[in-house]
């Protein structure tokens, strides 16, 4: 029996001899360009573990989908045992379970395998620390898209060896190894080919199942989108889209802007100007490095939250007037001379600002808001309302029909000055169009000034309307209770202006309007005691209409 343990043992090393001596030393060099991936949850915990293997020199690499769905992030630990964080996903297929990936650093790479003949030896590979390799057979090829291998295999690996590559002898990438019950495969690695990124990727609802960044396209104008559509990400997301703009497009302004912006939303306006400061020093379009430079100082002045750090900087009208006129100088461009119209608006000097930019309504710049800005300097020079409204229509004249949301603001200041000047009916017209753009975005203050428009309109059920959104929206704020109390009056709802006044008094015990609200409404509906006390404390906090109600009441 002994002997026949020992033949059987000795059977199995040599066989295991065998296997191991088959490879070719192309697998072995293989396998210094394989890595396994771990990706982890937002609370720092692991998700999941999966292998890959790098397809070229520069950090891309193909593994599964699966791990990345959820993760907060990812790393990978190479066949020499270094970790890399994974910088971004360069494109997946959920369905094939395929994803590629890019780390920032130089490694091996694995060339892919051009022709696959069912029944020829195949090997599974992974960082040799991990495991050795195992050998396969491809007992089945079948075609997807017409032009891709998927592979059926037959080997000892198990689930441990997810997302490994599978190479022939040669070394060259077959697929990427996968098992689901006894069915073991590989999905060809060369259909990550297929991944292109575009701007509209970072929308792609696939990659969106992964907090972890998408990539940027590497044409300018697509990189652009992807930029733009990573300011609704998160910050660490949109930041590593921003870092990695710039070290793809060094001499684009785009990028430096964006950073500094970023910079800026943090209150670090040191970081900003030296991130300028260095656009200026490196991309080719100077004058819109200067532009941006100009224009972040002047939005600056404008933050009162900024001012302390701005002075600092010695961030001032002037300067940003100042580095303005670089700009112009270096390029004579309308949009330099706008800039310049707007900072001197700023700097109190309204008649030379509406000189300004009427000036540059005579050039082909001329857009709905110059007109805007003329009827603002027009209303600071205390000009008539009828001039200012004349401007107020030229700017919506203006606006490209159908109307879009851009054209919004300029609704919105037509309405305003309409509601100035009693045209009421025409101001709500105004005001609801502007709120069809902004639908869902709207805060109480608006709702609150419709209000106060449609009150004046005599537009009782509206004006109801609107108090009651700005009562939900605002829910703290007893203003709009006691307004919304004082509507229902006049619509004869006694016992809802009672609730009204009500809730108004429970966030502001004090509020002398609410107790007379409160009171009429409850002499209205026969409660003429608690009316009069109600009513009496109103007068007790100083309201002066009390004692007209409490003689009308008695």
């Amino acid at each position: 029996m002994k002997k026949t343990i020992q033949i059987i043992f000795t059977l199995a090393l040599f066989l295991n001899a065998t296997a191991i001596f088959a490879q070719s030393a192309a697998v072995k060099k293989a396998v210094n360009a394989t890595f396994t991936l771990t990706t982890f949850k937002a609370d720092g915990s692991i998700l999941a573990t999966s292998n890959g293997a790098f397809i070229s020199n520069n950090g891309v690499g193909v593994t599964t989908w699966k791990p990345f769905v959820g993760a907060d992030r990812a790393v990978i630990i190479d066949n020499k045992g270094q970790k890399y964080e994974v910088e971004a996903i360069l494109g997946a297929n959920e369905i094939y379970d395929i994803a590629k990936l890019k780390i920032n650093t130089a490694t091996s790479s694995l060339p892919f395998a051009t022709t696959i003949t069912p029944d020829s030896p195949s090997w599974i590979i992974t960082p040799a620390k991990t495991n050795a390799p195992i050998q396969a057979t491809t007992s089945k090829v079948e075609k997807f898209m017409n032009q891709y291998n998927y592979c059926v295999l037959s080997s000892s690996a198990t689930e441990k060896q997810v997302g490994a590559a599978v190479v022939n002898n040669k070394g060259q990438l077959i697929g990427i190894y996968n098992i689901a019950g006894t069915l073991q495969s590989s999905t060809d690695a060369a259909y990550s080919k297929e991944f292109k990124l575009t701007g509209l990727s970072q929308n792609d609802l696939t990659l969106r199942q992964t907090n972890i960044r998408i990539g940027l396209p590497d044409n300018i104008d697509e990189a652009l989108i992807a930029l733009m559509l990573s300011n609704d990400k998160t910050e660490k997301i949109h930041q590593g889209t921003i870092n990695e703009f710039i070290t793809k497009f060094p001499k684009d302004n785009n990028g430096y802007n964006a950073l500094a912006n970023a910079y800026i939303a943090k209150g670090d306006l040191a970081a900003a100007d030296k991130t300028l400061k260095e656009a200026i020093s490196k991309v080719d379009k100077k004058d819109m490095a200067y532009y941006n430079y100009a224009r972040t100082i002047y939005l600056s002045s404008l933050n009162p939250s900024l001012n302390d750090k701005a002075k600092a900087l010695d961030w001032s009208l002037d300067k940003a007037m100042s580095i303005a006129e670089q700009a112009y100088n270096t390029k004579p461009e309308n949009i330099y001379k706008h800039l310049q119209a707007q900072i001197v608006y700023s700097k109190g000097e309204y008649q030379k600002a509406y000189d300004s930019f009427e000036a540059l309504t005579k050039t082909d710049m001329k857009n709905p808001e110059l007109y805007l800005e003329m009827a603002q300097s027009l209303q600071q020079l205390n000009r008539s309302d009828e001039e200012i409204l004349e401007k107020l229509n030229q700017s919506i004249a203006l606006c490209d029909t159908p109307y879009v949301q851009t054209s919004a603001p300029y609704f919105l200041a037509r309405a305003q000055q309409l509601d100035k000047m009693g045209q009421y009916r025409k101001a709500m017209q105004d005001y609801y169009t502007y709120e069809y753009f902004n639908l869902g975005r709207l805060d109480a203050n608006f709702y609150y000034m419709r209000e106060q428009c449609e009150v004046k309109g005599k537009l009782w059920q509206q004006a109801l309307q609107d108090i009651l959104i700005a009562s939900r929206l605002a829910p703290n704020e007893p203003m709009y209770c006691a307004e919304a109390g004082s509507l229902l009056l006049r619509v004869n709802k006694f016992d809802e202006a009672m609730t009204a006044a009500t809730q108004a008094i429970i966030l502001k015990p004090d509020y002398a309007e609410a107790y007379l609200i409160l009171g009429i409404a409850q002499c209205q509906s026969n409660r003429k005691t608690e009316g009069i006390k109600s009513i009496t404390k109103a007068k007790e906090l100083g309201n002066t209409q009390a004692d007209s109600f409490l003689e009308k009441f008695k």
